[in-house]
């Protein structure tokens, strides 16, 4: 009797630590059922203890498309799926499969709404006619401020070029008359 009830509490302290091995989702970023009000480009996902590389979740919008990660990072139990761009307002459905440290395949899904506030296009200039006449305005000025930006860039390009003819002429002769001025000195 006394074998019987050892190894009865044997084979419970061998069980329990295969059963403590399984690791479970515990908490997800957002979480389950949240309404996200804030830009969302990333999903977390914490497990309560260590899973295996090849963990991954997938993103359903309300209309059944999958939204593509373009990472998927997994760093001590947490793992994290990033997105390209913050997900657009919608309803969706994270589906998860895990591996946990014991081997033991994990799955599950949750559902979060994303309800972000939209930045608002700009209001279309109603046209009017004072427009049309200021419109006109600003370009017949535009016009003359191109004509006489031309006019000075030409001007000054004329100015930097006799600069340069005056300085290679200053420049020549200098060195003539120190050449002259040298062959005297030599005779």
């Amino acid at each position: 009797m006394r074998t019987i009830l050892l190894s009865i509490l044997a084979a419970l302290f061998l069980a329990v630590p295969s059963a403590a091995a399984h690791t479970y989702l515990d908490t997800t970023n957002p979480e389950d059922g949240a309404v996200v009000t804030e830009p969302l480009q990333s999903i977390e996902l914490t497990y309560a203890g260590r899973i295996e590389v090849g963990s991954t979740f997938n993103v359903i919008s309300s209309n059944g498309e999958e939204i593509e990660t373009v990472s998927m990072d997994l760093v001590d139990g947490v793992l994290t799926g990033t997105f390209e761009n913050p997900l657009p307002n919608d309803d969706y459905t994270v589906e998860w499969n895990s591996i946990s440290a014991d081997g033991h395949p994990l799955s599950g899904q949750f559902s979060f709404t994303v309800d972000a506030p939209v930045a608002e296009e700009p209001a279309e200039e109603e046209v009017t006619e004072e427009n049309e006449e200021q419109a006109e305005v600003d370009e017949t000025v535009e016009n003359n401020v191109a004509e006489t930006t031309a006019a000075d860039n030409e001007e000054t390009s004329n100015d930097t070029l006799l600069y340069i003819i005056g300085a290679l002429l200053l420049l020549i002769i200098i060195v003539s008359i120190f050449t002259i001025a040298r062959r005297k000195n030599t005779k």
